[in-house]
């Protein structure tokens, strides 16, 4: 008895045959030796140095935020923080220098405060009052505040629309603590 073998099972089993051979050569296929992407002579690519600059700008920012919490609570224990019941307390406020103060505490007029400023950091800050009722964008003097954590303290008598501003003269950084009380 003989057998046929159509031409499409015949090519069917070469193919097979073929990739079966070629599986078990023993021969190791080889990477392809061009790198996919560039190296330099270390052998590191430009991924792994923009992973490691991002890694140190991350630490950068970790450090920064540590330096500025621990200027915040310098600026705050040097101020003093007022008694729960304290009643002579208006308003207080902690921020970067850069960033400055700019608060209207809507205070009483007539009535005497107390301003306490304290900057901790380096270089300086000004101290300014802006009235905006009776002469608007009347300012006071500039009061200096060095950043060096010495509290500065400023007496004086509210009108409803009074303007307090603390701002950072250039170069300045660090945090500004500021607290108003009635006298």
């Amino acid at each position: 008895m003989t057998r046929t073998i159509g031409t499409s099972a015949l090519a069917g089993a070469v193919v097979a045959v073929f990739l079966l051979a070629a599986c078990s050569s023993g021969k190791e296929t080889q990477a392809d030796p061009t790198p996919s992407a560039q190296q330099d002579k270390n052998g590191e690519t430009n991924q792994e140095k923009d992973q490691e600059k991002d890694h140190e700008k991350d630490q950068e920012k970790d450090r920064a935020k540590d330096r500025e919490k621990e200027l915040t609570a310098q600026a705050v224990a040097a101020l003093g923080a007022p008694a729960a019941a304290d009643a002579s307390f208006v308003a207080s406020g902690v921020e970067r220098v850069g960033d400055g103060v700019h608060a209207d505490p809507g205070l009483s007029s007539g009535t005497v405060y107390r301003l306490s400023v304290v900057c901790a950091g380096t270089g300086a800050a000004d101290i300014e009052f802006t009235s905006m009722t009776t002469a608007p964008g009347h300012r006071t003097p500039k009061k200096p505040v060095t950043c060096d954590g010495t509290p500065v303290r400023d007496r004086f008598t509210g009108k409803k629309s009074l303007r307090v501003d603390v701002s950072g003269r250039p170069g300045a950084t660090g945090m500004v603590a500021w607290r108003i009380d009635k006298v």
